[in-house]
């Protein structure tokens, strides 16, 4: 439910009305010098991809139903460019357990599930004018 394009100073935030799946909106300001697709990104290695946007702008999670939880950043846009807007929790993961081990974890928590539902089609590119 993303517009193409949003002005600088925009600030995004998730709900999910899923009823079992946890959802987050990861927001990367793609690198100036990148003329990739961001199709074309996302077919690249997870850690070769995390080498070419670096660390995100903003992680907004949001538990089934629940109320969202800013884990890095407002979900505020604040330099024009473009952007990776994805969601990179597992499929099927447990919503308790993923959010317990987001707590103690440094990077992306290491739990049970299937392919991230960026694989399921949930991303996009957004250009911050």
């Amino acid at each position: 439910g993303l517009p193409e394009t949003v002005p600088v100073g925009t600030q995004l935030a998730v709900r999910n009305d899923a009823p079992a799946e946890l959802h987050e909106l990861v927001a990367f300001r793609i690198p100036d010098e990148e003329e990739r697709s961001v199709s074309d990104l996302l077919m690249m290695p997870p850690l070769d991809l995390m080498g070419v946007l670096g660390e995100p702008v903003s992680v907004l999670l949001a538990a089934p139903g629940g109320e969202m939880i800013p884990a890095v950043g407002d979900g505020s846009l604040d330099e024009p460019g473009r952007y990776l807007i994805m969601c990179a929790i597992p499929t099927g993961s447990d919503p308790g357990e993923y959010l317990a081990a987001a707590a103690t974890s440094d990077g992306p928590p290491d739990v049970e599930g299937g392919p991230p539902h960026l694989a399921h089609g949930m991303w996009a590119e957004l250009l911050v004018e």
